[in-house]
C-alpha cells in the first residue's frame, strides 16, 4: 500500500496530505471550520448527520461527508458552495422535525450544539409536511434523564457506549422518522454510568440529573484538573459557580483520556460537600476530642511529635491521595525533622509491585508502558485485577483496541472480567497463581523459539533464570494454575510473535497473590519478549507512582535513590536526611506494643485499609501520641490525639503521577471549606514548630525538579532473578472472597458519595444468581460470610457478572468491609456463605 502523500485542492488552493487521512481532519488542520453533530474523533467514521458535507468538484462530483471520506490524490473540494449551505440547512430542518425546540427551558440552553448551528446556518423557509412524534421523558434512572423528544439521532451515545465503553446499554430502535435511541426493551438504564453518553450528547436528550442547573454555561468557571480516584490520572473539566459544583466532564482533545471518564470521576466529587467534612482542628482532652484553633492544634501536634521522637520510634504513614509535593514534604518531615526512617507507603497501593518487583529486574521502579503504548499494541495480556473495575481508562483503551483495531486482548484472572466477552482468551486461573502462569509462558517461549534466548544473553542472572524456568513444565503449570496446558501454550505463542506486546499488571488491596512476585515475573517476561515489549503497572491508589518518585517509601529516597545514596540527596537539598531502612506497614503492625512512641497519619485510615482491623486499632491505641490529617473523622482519626482537617480531590493544587508514569497537574477547581488547609501546608507548619524548615511553596518546584526530575529514560533490564519453583495450588474451598477494587467504590472516600451509594450501595455481598439459588438466598436477604475466625452479616446482591463460586465484598466499608476477613492484604481467602 502506497504511503506517498497526496495533493488535493481545497477552496481553490493546493494542499498536501498524508494518504488515508479523513477529509475532515485535513480541513480542520487548515483552519477550515466544518460543522458536525455525529462526528467524534474517538469513534469509527460514521457520516450520519450529514452536517459536514462538502462539495466534490472532480471526477465523482457531488456532496460527500467530510467525516468519513478519506483524501484522494487530485480531489477538488469546495467547503462553502451554495449546494453545501443548502444541504446543511435541509439536514437541520429534518432533525428539527423531531427535536422539541424549547430552548429557553432546556437544561442545555446556550450549551447546545444543535442550537448553535440553527443560529449559525439557519433553516429553510418552507415547512416539511410531517409532524413531531410524541415520546415520553424517561426519568426512571437515578442519574440520567433521557428525553427522546430532544434527540436528533446523531448516534454518538450509542456508538460511544459500544465502541469505547464496551457496554452497549443504548441502541437504535424503530425505523425512518420513528428511529430513536433507547435502552434494551426500554428498561431503566442499568450500566456503568460513566457519563460518556451525557457528555457527548450535543443536545438535551441525555442530561445528568445531579448537574441540572439554572446557571448558564457562560457564567460558570471551568478548571482543568486531574482526577484523584485511581491510577489512571484522567483529566477533568470541573465547572463551578460561586463555589458550587455545576458539572464534571472532560475534553476530547489534548488529553490522554480523550473525554473518557468513569462513574467515580464523573459523579464522585459530591463528597467535597459532605456534611461530615472536618472544618475545625480537634485536640484530645479528658472529655475526648474537642474543637480547637489552628495555632493550638499545630502547637500540640508539633510538641507531641517532638517528645515522641525523643522517646522512641515515630511512624509516618501517607496515603495515595497526596500530591507529589505533599508527599515530598511528608517524607522530608519524617527523615529530616523527626529523624525517623519509618516512612510507610499506603498498604495495597501497588508500591510493592514496583519496588520489590519491577526494581528487582529493571533499573527503575516504574513502568515502561504508557497509554500510547496500549493504543499501539497488537497483543495485550492483563493480569492481577480486572481493569473494568479498578482502572476504567485502561479498560476503555482495550475495548477500543478490540473494536476498532482488532487488538488481541488476553485476560488471566481468578474472576470474571468485564472484558471477557471481547477477549481473544479469558483464562480463569486459580487465585494467587499468576506468577506461575507468567513463568510458564516464558518457559514455553524458550521451548518454541530457542533464538529468543539470545535476547537475554549477557543479562546478569539470565542463565540462572533460564535454568529456573525448566521446572515450569506444562504439567507443573496445570497443577499451579488449573489451566489446560494448550491454552497457556497458545497464549505464549501469541505473545512471542506479537509486534508490540504489552503486559498490564493491575494491583490493589484484595487482589490475591504476591504482587511483587507477579511484577517480577511480568518484568522478566517483558525482557524475554524484546525491545518492543512494554510493561504497565497500575497501582491501587491515584498517586502510587508519584509518591514513590518523591521517596514516600521506607526503602526508597526521592528520585528512586537507594538508601545508601542519602549523602547525595543531602548535598542536593542542603539538609541532612536519614538513610537507613524503615518499617513497612506489616512490620509496623508486628512491632512490640509500646515500641511506637509517635504516629503521624496523613490521608490514610489503617483501620479500614489494613487487614484484620483489630491489629491496626491496637497499633494506633498503643502509640504514645498520634496525629491524623484527614478530611473526615475516620476510624483511625477517632483514636488520634490531634486531628487536622485538610482539602481533598479537586480542592488542591499540585501534581500527580499516574500509572503510566506521566506527571500531571492538579488545579484547585473547588474551594475547600473555610479554614481548611492543604496537607503540605499542615506538614510544613508542624515542621516549622519543631525547629525544622522545609522548602517553601515558591522553592518546592525547583527542588523537586533538581532532586526528582521526572526525566527518566525508559528502564532497562539489569537483572533477571530466578523464578521460584512452581507450586501445587489448591482451589479455594467454599467461596473465593473477591475483595478487589470495585467500579463504584475504591476506598473510604467513595463511600461518602451520595450519588455513588445510590447507584451501588457499598455494603453488600455480591453473589452469582446460581450460587444464591443453591444456598436459598434471595436478593436483599441477609447472609453470613465467614472466614472461620471472623464473620460478616451482609445483605445479598445478585450479580450475573460475579463468577460462580465467588462472593464479592468491598475491601473498605466500615466494620462490614472484607478487610475484616483477611490476615494479609494479598491472601487467597476462602469463606462460607449461608443464609441467616
Amino acid at each position: 500500500m502506497s504511503t506517498l502523500p497526496v495533493t488535493l485542492t481545497i477552496n481553490g488552493r493546493p494542499v498536501r496530505s498524508r494518504r488515508h487521512r479523513l477529509l475532515i481532519d485535513v480541513l480542520r488542520d487548515r483552519g477550515i471550520r466544518v460543522p458536525t453533530l455525529c462526528h467524534d474523533s474517538r469513534l469509527s467514521p460514521y457520516g450520519g448527520c450529514r452536517m459536514c458535507v462538502v462539495e466534490r468538484l472532480d471526477g465523482p462530483a457531488g456532496l460527500v461527508p467530510a467525516c468519513s471520506t478519506p483524501v484522494q490524490d487530485g480531489m477538488v473540494i469546495d467547503t462553502d458552495s451554495e449546494a453545501v449551505v443548502r444541504a446543511r440547512r435541509q439536514q437541520l430542518q429534518l432533525m428539527a422535525v423531531n427535536h422539541r425546540m424549547e430552548c429557553p427551558v432546556c437544561e442545555r440552553n446556550a450549551d447546545c450544539r444543535f442550537q448553535d448551528l440553527v443560529h449559525e446556518i439557519g433553516l429553510p423557509d418552507e415547512a416539511l409536511p410531517v409532524g413531531a412524534r410524541s415520546v415520553r421523558r424517561d426519568e426512571t434512572s437515578p442519574v440520567i434523564i433521557h428525553d427522546s423528544a430532544r434527540c436528533i439521532v446523531c448516534g454518538r451515545c450509542v456508538r460511544l457506549c459500544d465502541e469505547v465503553q464496551g457496554v452497549a446499554a443504548l441502541t437504535f430502535t424503530g425505523r425512518g422518522l420513528d428511529t430513536r435511541v433507547a435502552s434494551f426493551a426500554d428498561r431503566p438504564l442499568d450500566c456503568e454510568f460513566c457519563g460518556q453518553c451525557v457528555n457527548a450528547c450535543p443536545v438535551g436528550a441525555l442530561v445528568a440529573r445531579s448537574y441540572v442547573s439554572s446557571i448558564p454555561v457562560w457564567q460558570r468557571t471551568a478548571v482543568q484538573t486531574t482526577c484523584s480516584y485511581c491510577a489512571c490520572g484522567c483529566e477533568l473539566t470541573v465547572e463551578h459557580h460561586d463555589g458550587k459544583l455545576q458539572r464534571v466532564g472532560a475534553r476530547t482533545e489534548g488529553t490522554h483520556n480523550r473525554g473518557k471518564l468513569c462513574v467515580r470521576g464523573w459523579l464522585g466529587l459530591d463528597v467535597t460537600g459532605h456534611p461530615d467534612r472536618l472544618t475545625t482542628p480537634l485536640v484530645r482532652r479528658d472529655s475526648g476530642l474537642v474543637a480547637a484553633g489552628w495555632e493550638e492544634a499545630l502547637a500540640a501536634a508539633a510538641d507531641g511529635l517532638r517528645r515522641a521522637a525523643g522517646r522512641g520510634q515515630v511512624v509516618v504513614a501517607g496515603g495515595g491521595r497526596l500530591t507529589c509535593e505533599d508527599g515530598y514534604l511528608l517524607q522530608a518531615l519524617a527523615r529530616e525533622v523527626l529523624g525517623t526512617p519509618h516512612v510507610i507507603a499506603l498498604p495495597g497501593s501497588g508500591s510493592d509491585a514496583l519496588v520489590d518487583g519491577v526494581w528487582e529486574v529493571m533499573d527503575q521502579p516504574r513502568p515502561t508502558a504508557g497509554f500510547d503504548d496500549l493504543r499501539q499494541a497488537d497483543v495485550v495480556l492483563v493480569v492481577g485485577c480486572d481493569p473494568t473495575r479498578s482502572h476504567p481508562l485502561v479498560k476503555t483503551e482495550l475495548v477500543q483496541g478490540v473494536m476498532q483495531r482488532r487488538v488481541a486482548v488476553h485476560i488471566a484472572l481468578p474472576v470474571a472480567s468485564g472484558l471477557d466477552r471481547l477477549a481473544a482468551s479469558a483464562l480463569r486461573l486459580i487465585p494467587g497463581s499468576t506468577p506461575d502462569l507468567l513463568s510458564r509462558i516464558a518457559a514455553r517461549i524458550l521451548e518454541v523459539s530457542p533464538e529468543s534466548s539470545s535476547i537475554i544473553d549477557g543479562v546478569p542472572g539470565g542463565e540462572q533464570w533460564r535454568s529456573s524456568l525448566e521446572l515450569h513444565t506444562a504439567d507443573a503449570a496445570h497443577r499451579a494454575t488449573g489451566l489446560d496446558a494448550d491454552r497457556i501454550d497458545a497464549l505464549a505463542e501469541a505473545l512471542s510473535v506479537a509486534r508490540r506486546p504489552v503486559l498490564v499488571v493491575a494491583t490493589g488491596s484484595g487482589v490475591p497473590g504476591d504482587e511483587a512476585a507477579t511484577a517480577r515475573a511480568a518484568a522478566s517476561l517483558v525482557a524475554l519478549l524484546g525491545a518492543s515489549a512494554r510493561l504497565a503497572v497500575f497501582g491501587g491508589r491515584p498517586n502510587t507512582q508519584g509518591l514513590l518518585d518523591v521517596g514516600l517509601h521506607p526503602r526508597v529516597l526521592p528520585g528512586h535513590r537507594r538508601l545508601d545514596r542519602a549523602d547525595e540527596l543531602a548535598a542536593l537539598t542542603g539538609r541532612p536526611t536519614v538513610g537507613r531502612p524503615g518499617w513497612t506497614g506489616a512490620e509496623w503492625m508486628a512491632a512490640d506494643p509500646g515500641s511506637v512512641s509517635g504516629l503521624l497519619l496523613v490521608g490514610v485510615d489503617p483501620i479500614d485499609l489494613l487487614p484484620g482491623r483489630d491489629r491496626p486499632r491496637r497499633a494506633i491505641e498503643g502509640a504514645g501520641f498520634t496525629v491524623a490529617i484527614d478530611a473526615f473523622l475516620s476510624h483511625s482519626a477517632e483514636l488520634a490525639d490531634v486531628v487536622l482537617p485538610t482539602s481533598i480531590l479537586s480542592e488542591r493544587n499540585g501534581t500527580s503521577v499516574a500509572g503510566d508514569g506521566v506527571r500531571r497537574p492538579l488545579r484547585r477547581a473547588l474551594e475547600p471549606p473555610a479554614g481548611v488547609r492543604s496537607d503540605g501546608e499542615i506538614v510544613s507548619e508542624i515542621a516549622l514548630r519543631m525547629g525544622g524548615k522545609l522548602p517553601a511553596a515558591e522553592g518546592l518546584t525547583d527542588e523537586l525538579d533538581r532532586v526528582v526530575g521526572w526525566s527518566w529514560s525508559r528502564p532497562v533490564i539489569v537483572n533477571l532473578p530466578p523464578a521460584p519453583p512452581p507450586r501445587a495450588s489448591v482451589r479455594p474451598s467454599g467461596f473465593f472472597l473477591d475483595a478487589a477494587p470495585q467500579l463504584f467504590h475504591s476506598g473510604s472516600t467513595t463511600t461518602r458519595s451520595a450519588l455513588l451509594q445510590e447507584l451501588s450501595p457499598t455494603i453488600a455481598a455480591r453473589l452469582n444468581p446460581a450460587d444464591a439459588a443453591s444456598i436459598g438466598v434471595a436478593r436483599g436477604e441477609v447472609v453470613e460470610v465467614s472466614s472461620g475466625r471472623r464473620e460478616l452479616l451482609l445483605r445479598a446482591r445478585l450479580d450475573r457478572s460475579t463468577s460462580p463460586g465467588t462472593v464479592g465484598v468491598p475491601w473498605v466499608g466500615d466494620r462490614h468491609g472484607a478487610s475484616t476477613l483477611y490476615e494479609n492484604a494479598n491472601d487467597v481467602v476462602s469463606v462460607k456463605v449461608r443464609k441467616v
